[in-house]
């Protein structure tokens, strides 16, 4: 029986370059070999697409890999974009794959698209399931944050309707790259700058003290999709999920599943889970984040990721192993998803 081909994406030229090499690596280190022929294709931050043997280093082969001309000529079966950030996770990289005609592990353009834009996806979700509470935020053009009366317009907008603290974001990025904790006025302007170094849209959004709470999703948005039970993100007294702790201190422990006093929060996280994933088109997977306000116990929708981190620490995978489904198995059903989606795709009509 032959192996499905699977070329696995990943580098890529966003910020999260080196989390999507750690993401790779494990998947690689997961996938079932003797049902899979993985190809590398590793993406450097030129935009250069380069190719090498399955022993070689995956940084060794975004810097020296053989060139590849393009996606048909690695013949795949599947693609699996293990990419995060602008230009892999933002439908970009979908794009290009639908052109191709290639099938491809996760979302597809609108839904990438939308889920990597928080203005975006607040507004959609916010008119298509009003009854999915988010956390007030407003957004900031980060084209004029060099404007000093700009500034000091919408700052003061910010601290009327927000208030202290606050989290400034760039609209299109993850992994906590570009965002900034607010506590006094003063930090404000910097903040707005920071972030707008990274998206001309910047989202800023009221803090709460909160319990770091995710779910993940694994389907196609129907009946049979998987939803976990809420994992927690649990970290110090005094410390946010920013990128250092998410990838350099090591100082977050994660609880799968959470604990909650009452029955009732887990159930409406997850129902949320999956009414977020379905109106926001996504297909194959999901990590969908919540933050559970302690003092209320209301649960506020924070974000959806198409591609969430696959790397040895991850929660998505660990919230699946704990659903009942083990790192190789969940490879398996992803490309199974991936290639049904393409089959069906294929068979829509073009003709009039």
């Amino acid at each position: 029986m032959s192996r499905t081909r699977v070329a696995l994406l990943f580098g890529g030229v966003s910020s999260e370059h080196e989390i999507s090499l750690r993401s790779a690596a494990s998947v690689l280190a997961a996938i079932d070999r003797d049902r899979y022929e993985p190809v590398l294709v590793g993406i450097g931050r030129d935009g250069v697409w380069r190719t090498g043997p399955l022993d070689t280093a995956l940084a060794a082969i975004v810097a020296d890999g053989t060139v590849v001309p393009g996606v048909h000529a690695l013949a795949p079966d599947v693609v699996f974009p293990v990419l995060h950030g602008p230009h892999g996770e933002d439908g970009t990289m979908q794009g290009l794959l639908e052109l191709a005609g290639v099938a491809y592990v996760g979302s597809g353009v609108l839904a990438s698209a939308l889920c990597m834009d928080k203005l975006a996806q607040k507004h959609l979700v916010a008119s298509a399931a009003p009854e999915i509470p988010l956390v007030p935020w407003m957004p900031v053009d980060g084209r004029r944050v060099r404007d000093l009366a700009y500034v000091a317009a919408v700052g003061a907008e910010i601290l009327a309707a927000l208030g202290l603290p606050c989290f400034v974001k760039p609209a299109n990025l993850g992994s906590s790259v570009g965002v900034y904790k607010v506590v006094d006025a003063q930090g404000l302007t910097a903040a707005l700058r920071g972030a707008a170094q990274y998206d001309h849209t910047v989202v800023v959004e009221r803090g709460i003290d909160a319990r770091e709470i995710e779910i993940a999703v694994l389907g196609d948005g129907g009946p049979d999709t998987l939803v976990s039970a809420p994992g927690e993100i649990i970290l110090p007294p005094g410390l946010w999920y920013d990128y250092d702790t998410k990838y350099v201190s090591d100082v977050a422990s994660l609880a799968i599943p959470a604990a909650f006093d009452d029955p009732a929060i887990p159930e409406s996280i997850v129902a949320c889970a999956r009414t977020a994933f379905r109106v926001t088109g996504c297909h194959g997977l999901a990590r969908i984040d919540f933050l559970l306000d302690r003092a209320t116990g209301r649960a506020y929708l924070n974000e959806l990721n198409t591609m969430p981190g696959f790397t040895s620490i991850s929660m998505y995978p660990k919230l699946m192993a704990d659903a009942g489904v083990p790192y190789p198995a969940l490879i398996d059903r992803l490309c199974a998803l991936a290639l049904q989606r393409h089959a069906e795709r294929r068979a829509l009509r073009h003709d009039l």
